[in-house]
This record gives structure tokens, sequence and C-alpha cells, in this order.
């Protein structure tokens, strides 16, 4: 990661931290009970140290970016993007917040109208998904990971750098891309 980036990406997690202490608890908690979520992910065949892994995961993607966590091992963001991070000891993402979050992880999992883009290579690892058609701003992501241009037909996406300019234009809808540098862009426009 660059100096710069890195930088900004800890100057950001601070003011998240200081803004979050500021608002008081409330801004701070979860859309449900934390027991809620370790049942959720016991009841998808997570062992009870699985689940505790599970939810140190999602509490370190918290304390970095913010946001409220939706189900075992989801969070929305702020903007409105979606994290959703990989079952310890799995390298893909799965759905834990419905009963057919036991099914098996699969690779380029992202639903229709979605742009994906993935930590690591081959549509593997934690996710991020974006449907809106905005500026996200991309933090801690960086090296070789992949993504899944899943939008609607024709639909391409833009890869911006830190002054918010242009730097690669994503081959048009529906697209997989099996291995992309994350390193020089901080902000992703999935239209």
């Amino acid at each position: 990661m660059s100096g710069l980036k890195r930088y900004a990406s800890l100057a950001a997690a601070a003011v998240a931290l200081l803004t979050a202490g500021l608002a008081g608890p409330a801004a701070a908690q979860t859309t449900q009970a934390p027991r809620v979520f370790e049942v959720q992910a016991r009841a998808a065949g997570l062992s009870s140290a699985g689940a505790d892994a599970l939810q140190a995961k999602v509490d370190r993607y918290l304390a970095r970016h913010g946001g409220r966590q939706v189900a075992a091992n989801e969070i929305v963001r702020a903007d409105g993007a979606t994290l959703t991070v990989t079952v310890p000891g799995e390298k893909s993402v799965r759905d834990l917040s419905t009963t057919a979050g036991t099914r098996a992880a699969t690779q380029w999992e992202c639903d229709y109208g979605y742009f994906c883009m993935y930590r690591q290579q081959l549509g593997l690892g934690d996710r991020l998904a974006f449907y809106h058609c905005q500026d996200y701003a991309l933090q801690y992501w960086t090296g070789y990971g992949s993504y899944y241009n899943h939008q609607t037909p024709g639909t391409r996406a833009l890869f911006k750098g830190q002054n918010r300019n242009v730097i690669f234009t994503t081959p048009e809808a529906t697209y997989s891309e099996p291995s992309y540098d994350w390193t020089h862009v901080w902000f992703v426009r999935p239209c």
C-alpha cells in the first residue's frame, strides 16, 4: 500500500472511531444483539470457536470501516456498500443471514445487478458489493484480488485514483476479472 493511501486510511479510521465515541453507544451498535449473530453462525454449522473467530474478523472490519453489522458475516457500510466476510477456513463468501446460509460457499458469488470485488484472485475471499451509481471509497483494499461486474448488460465500472481521476474502465457487464491489483484504486463507481 502506498504511504499516502495508508496514511489516508489510518486518518479515516481515526475519524470514524472518534465520531463513534462522540456519538455515544447507539452509533456503534449493531442492528441486532451480538447473541443473534452467534446463533446465526452456529445454525450455519460453525463451532463456538468458529463463530467467535468470525465475529472477531467482523469486529476488525467495523473498527476500520465503520458501518453496521446486519448478519453474522455481513456489514453494511455508511455509503451503502455491503461487505461480506468469509467464514474462517473457507475461501468463498456465503450468505449466513438466511436458512440458505448453510449451503456451500461458491466462487464468484455476486447478486445480479451488483458490481463485486474480492480480496483474493479468482472471485475468492472477502467481498465488497456495490449497487448504487456513486463513488465508493476503498480503504485497506490493496494487492491482487478480483472483480465480477454482474450488473445489467453493457454497464461498465470506473476505477478511480486518489484525485478521483479515472484510471481504468471495466469491460461491459457481465464480465469477471480473475486478477486485478487494487493498490492504486481509491474509489470505485460501478456505473
